[in-house]
């Protein structure tokens, strides 16, 4: 699978990163009890660590922000998945259960503060671009029918859009009938690749760690 840029990221998001994980032969199940522990001891790190700040006012979250900002997209009014989900947690609200690939993606891109997007490897088609949604732009989200792309940084392939930072397609979205799928996170410039490098190893060995015997190779490309 290629990964590229279109003119407009490369001008307006130089620096751009995405940190890939890909996985073969997944076993889609519920997350189990494992899932529970690991949750609580999140929620309580996020606690200590937003005990006497506002999300907004750490480092990683601030330059998700300014990416999206860069782009035209006001993430006060459209959060990014990570800032969205430590919100969430800071609430006592907890997470939604989907399945294992999705639960354990999402306490990642919370602990690490990047959002991730988390697909469906074989609905993807031919190229994959790194793109700005167009005016008029729309596609089926997993809890929406319609989300307006329009200006907001989005992945697309040769059938259209199939997600950004914020929302995933329902057409590539995690199923049970899924057995190789591909998390990405959206990483701005400023992010270290050494932090970028611990979110994928984290969630690799989420991942390989709840039993699915699932096969991980993960990279970082620059766009």
């Amino acid at each position: 699978m290629q990964i590229q840029a279109t003119e407009i990221i490369r001008k307006k998001l130089d620096g751009l990163r995405l940190g890939i994980l890909i996985t073969e032969k997944v076993k889609v199940a519920p997350s189990g009890d494992l899932f529970e522990e690991e949750l609580k001891k999140l929620q309580n790190e996020l606690e200590d660590k937003f005990a006497t700040r506002r999300p907004a006012e750490n480092e990683v979250v601030h330059h998700v922000r300014r990416m999206y900002r860069r782009i035209g997209w006001e993430p006060t009014q459209y959060r990014p998945s990570s800032e969205a989900l430590v919100r969430r947690l800071l609430k006592g609200k907890g997470l939604y259960r989907i399945n294992n690939l999705v639960d354990f993606g999402n306490l990642t891109s919370a602990r690490f503060h990047l959002p991730m997007g988390l697909y469906d490897s074989d609905k993807i088609v031919g190229t994959v671009y790194m793109d700005v949604g167009q005016p008029g732009e729309v596609y089926q989200g997993i809890s929406k029918d319609r989300i307006h792309a329009e200006g907001k940084l989005i992945l697309r392939d040769e059938q259209g859009i199939f997600g950004n930072p914020t929302a995933d397609s329902r057409r590539t979205s995690i199923t049970e009938q899924t057995r190789n799928a591909m998390a990405v996170f959206f990483c701005p410039a400023e992010t270290d690749e050494v932090y970028i490098t611990k979110a994928l190893q984290f969630l690799e060995e989420y991942y390989q760690t709840f039993g699915a015997r699932v096969k991980c190779r993960y990279f970082i490309i620059g766009l």
